[in-house]
């Protein structure tokens, strides 16, 4: 066979020498070993085969104390002890070419020469011929070592990549159990109170009607109904909030309704506690289905008292209803100062509230919208909100429960 048919080797491409480095070849063959952690052996395997002067090829990797161990090797049998500083100095001095290396390569080892592989790694060859390294072999130590370093740094990357998705699932996780937890007490402690709650309030109100009172007397009495109704109106929604964040959902009585009787109660209920201010009710269309009459005079109030409470208190607050082929749709209007988009984003959300400081009522738990929006998703419905000069919450509401899939 001609020297430029060697296997190997292009047609008019002289073949190496015998005892020569195969550059080209060498080149060819590291380059295409995908640096991965389990690749570290084929990257001292191929330098081994590339450098035929060689007889041992060690990869070392510092461990946690610093030492050097032996990551990947070819030909090491036979090696002397570690040293006292489980090479350590052999790191910190690279590169370098020796004679008499001693450890990690075998006894009787003549040379050897050391590349670093970064972050401490060290690649390593040897050999027992007398005529030490090629300028070529030592150019592929380096660039050996540097696929060495590259592979061991994508392992060290993945490791960390783990370990950060790992700890993150942990954090969700507690996140999660705590959020869980803190919603299973609201949900007890808001149904312990609604018995008492409940009797101080009964007993306000029979106060009011037979106890005969007058001036003083009679005004502290209305502030204590008043003021346990509102605290009523607290538990009901932290009663709501905990039953859809503990999964049991918003409960949905539907029967046949219309949206402007329900609409009548909360409206008029609020313009009589807000005798200054003027709440319309517009009606276009067929504005009847099948609904939950009770959960809907829920979303009614808080949509209208979130009106009156943040609108301008001269401007009416309006209440539009509107039926569709399937569907009616609910809007409340009030003019005001514009809701910024950042906080407009997250009005949904529980315990959000807008930053206004001249609001005088509502809960005071910033549980009305998110509670709205659970009633209407429990509908099959939608809602949203715009402001932009006016602020407008529309809620669409399917006439009849959407078929299960």
């Amino acid at each position: 066979m001609a020297p430029h048919d060697a296997p190997g080797h292009e047609a008019g491409q002289a073949a190496p020498a015998p005892g020569r480095v195969d550059v080209l070849g060498a080149l060819d063959r590291l380059l295409a070993i995908e640096p991965e952690e389990h690749a570290l052996r084929r990257i001292v395997s191929a330098l081994a085969d590339a450098v035929p002067a060689v007889d041992a090829a060690v990869l070392l990797v510092p461990d946690d104390d610093g030492r050097l161990a032996i990551a990947a090797e070819v030909g090491g049998d036979g090696r002397p002890p570690a040293p006292a500083d489980g090479g350590a100095g052999l790191a910190a001095g690279a590169p370098w070419v020796r004679a008499e290396p001693g450890w990690p390569l075998p006894a009787g080892a003549r040379a050897g020469a050391a590349a670093a592989a970064g972050g401490g790694a060290l690649l390593v060859m040897g050999t027992r011929g007398e005529g030490g390294f090629e300028p070529e072999a030592l150019a592929l130590l380096r660039l050996a070592a540097d696929r060495a370093g590259l592979a061991l740094e994508r392992g060290r990357l993945r490791r960390a990549h783990e370990s950060a998705e790992e700890a993150a699932r942990r954090a969700l996780a507690e996140v999660d159990s705590r959020r869980r937890a803190v919603d299973y007490i609201l949900g007890i402690v808001g149904h312990d109170l609604r018995n008492p709650l409940g009797a101080v309030h009964m007993s306000a109100a029979l106060l009011q009607k037979r106890g005969g009172l007058e001036g003083w007397q009679a005004r502290a009495i209305e502030r204590m109904r008043s003021s346990a109704g509102r605290m009523a109106r607290i538990i009901a929604d932290l009663l709501s909030y905990t039953r859809t964040r503990l999964g049991n959902g918003m409960p949905i009585d539907r029967r046949p309704a219309r949206l402007d009787e329900i609409a009548r109660r909360p409206v008029d209920e609020l313009g009589a506690v807000n005798p200054g201010r003027e709440i319309t009710v517009e009606v276009r269309g067929d504005v009847s289905g099948a609904w939950d009459p009770d959960r809907l005079e829920q979303v009614i109030s808080n949509l209208v008292s979130n009106a009156v409470d943040h609108g301008d208190p001269a401007s009416p607050v309006r209440v539009e209803l509107s039926g569709e082929p399937d569907a009616c749709v609910l809007r409340v209007r009030n003019t005001g100062p514009p809701v910024p988009p950042e906080v407009l984003e997250h009005l949904f959300e529980p315990f959000s509230r807008p930053p206004d400081e001249k609001s005088r009522k509502g809960s005071g738990l910033g549980l009305g919208l998110y509670i709205s929006r659970e009633i209407v998703r429990g509908h099959g419905g939608e809602i949203s909100i715009t402001s932009d000069g006016e602020t407008v919450i529309t809620a669409r509401l399917p006439r009849a429960p959407t078929p299960a899939p």
